[in-house]
């Protein structure tokens, strides 16, 4: 073969490459997995809904997939995200499955009928040369990403930036830290071990503090990237003397690591593996829910709860392109909660009425009775990834409430629809 050549492939024949550096997914994974990860991504690592919004009902041939044939499989190299949203649209029982986790302003009737694309297959070393000139030069990976690269294609250790990650998700979870400063002037061996951790290989990363002083540390790094604290021009290369001047209660918590001292290992690697909730089928596609906040009308049964959603709605529908309107819509999502949080306890634990704030163990009872429940919600996607954590659905809510981040309508609306599929399963009206 060719080092490249042009050759029309069907979708179906073309299968998704699980060490994609954008992120990496277990190798046994199939398209599903991969597909289901991608629509869930609340690290927004894929993007899936807004590049599909970009890319309309149209399919642009000037950039074309990099496939290399691999042990009788053809592996999609780069154009993961073009393929993916093909294979969603064209496979049936991959659709299905999915319950319509995209969404789509008009019936994508093009990309539907496109079975068979262009690719440029390669053999392997000319499509990593390509993927790698490609990505580093545009800047469309991260540190992190392309240290995955050298670690998975190049035969590099992995790095202490991966290591970290993997243990704790410090990087992944916060976009801000995903930078080269980062890597190579915060996170260092040397910085970490003046303040009590170190990496060992083979055992990953210790300390000598406790879980819960771990957490703190770890997240006063990450407000330390993210509020500008230190930046390539002021604390260039250092930790130690900002996180103590950040965080003055540190000074007699934070010593140079100790090997002696009985040493923690953060936090257990996290699993890469994908689970897929079955759920009834869809027959077409749904179409994008652009102005109906919860997603659809919610059946409750009478009372509170029912009078506060009605309250939320009838203000989201008299001011739904007004800023300041939204930031009310956003911070009732959190009242309406609380509301039925007492009601649900109100019913089935009296006594916890005396308590102050519910929500919490609301919130709690919530995730382990739906995901008991195996019920067919209404955005499958979006709320099985705040029942799996990977949709941070509550951290949203509480910056909603207390009006500490920007809010714009497709926000609102995305976490209206998880409000709303909690509510109608505790509180749906008996049919």
């Amino acid at each position: 073969m060719k080092k490249q050549q042009i050759e029309y492939l069907k979708v179906s024949n073309l299968k998704l490459w699980t060490e994609n550096p954008r992120d990496p997914i277990d190798v046994e994974s199939s398209d599903l997995d991969i597909i289901s990860k991608a629509i869930i991504d609340d690290k927004k690592k894929w993007n899936l809904q807004d590049f599909l919004d970009k890319m309309g009902t149209y399919y642009d041939f000037s950039e074309l997939p990099t496939v290399v044939r691999e042990n009788g499989s053809n592996i999609v190299y780069d154009g993961n995200r073009r393929i993916a949203i093909l294979k969603y649209l064209q496979d049936e029982e991959l659709y299905q499955k999915l319950n319509g986790g995209l969404f789509f302003d008009e019936e994508p009737k093009e990309l539907k009928s496109l079975t068979s694309i262009p690719c440029n297959v390669c053999d392997k070393e000319t499509a990593l040369k390509n993927i790698e000139r490609k990505h580093t030069n545009s800047g469309t990976w991260g540190t992190l990403e392309r240290d995955y690269f050298l670690y998975l294609h190049r035969g590099k250790e992995k790095s202490l930036f991966i290591q970290l990650d993997e243990q704790t998700g410090i990087i992944s979870d916060n976009k801000k830290m995903n930078k080269r400063f980062v890597k190579d002037e915060i996170l260092t061996q040397k910085n970490l071990e003046s303040i009590g951790f170190k990496y060992d290989v083979g055992s990953g990363i210790k300390s000598n503090y406790s879980e819960e002083e771990n957490l703190l540390i770890l997240n006063n790094i990450v407000s330390l990237v993210e509020e500008g604290v230190i930046t390539t021009r002021k604390y260039r290369g250092q930790l130690k003397e900002p996180l103590i001047q950040y965080d003055p209660s540190l000074e007699e918590k934070l010593k140079t690591f100790n090997p002696s001292i009985p040493r923690t290992k953060i936090i257990k690697q996290r699993e890469t593996k994908t689970k897929v909730v079955p759920s009834k089928p869809r027959k077409t596609p749904v179409t994008k829910v652009n102005d109906i906040l919860f997603g659809r009308t919610l059946e409750l049964e009478s009372g509170k709860i029912n009078d506060t959603y009605r309250a939320i709605d009838s203000i989201y529908n008299y001011g739904k392109e007004n800023n300041a309107i939204l930031s009310i819509v956003g911070m009732s999502l959190r009242f309406l909660l609380d509301v039925s949080a007492r009601e649900y306890f109100r019913k089935s634990e009296p006594d916890k009425l005396k308590e102050d704030s519910l929500y919490k163990d609301f919130i709690k009872v919530a995730r382990d009775e739906m995901n008991l429940s195996h019920e067919k919600v209404n955005f499958l996607a979006l709320t099985n990834g705040w029942l799996d954590k990977s949709n941070n659905l509550d951290a949203v809510l509480a910056k909603f409430a207390h009006g500490s981040i920007p809010v714009s309508k497709d926000g609102i609306l995305e976490k209206s629809y998880i409000v709303g599929d909690i509510v109608q399963h505790f509180f749906r009206k008996n049919s």
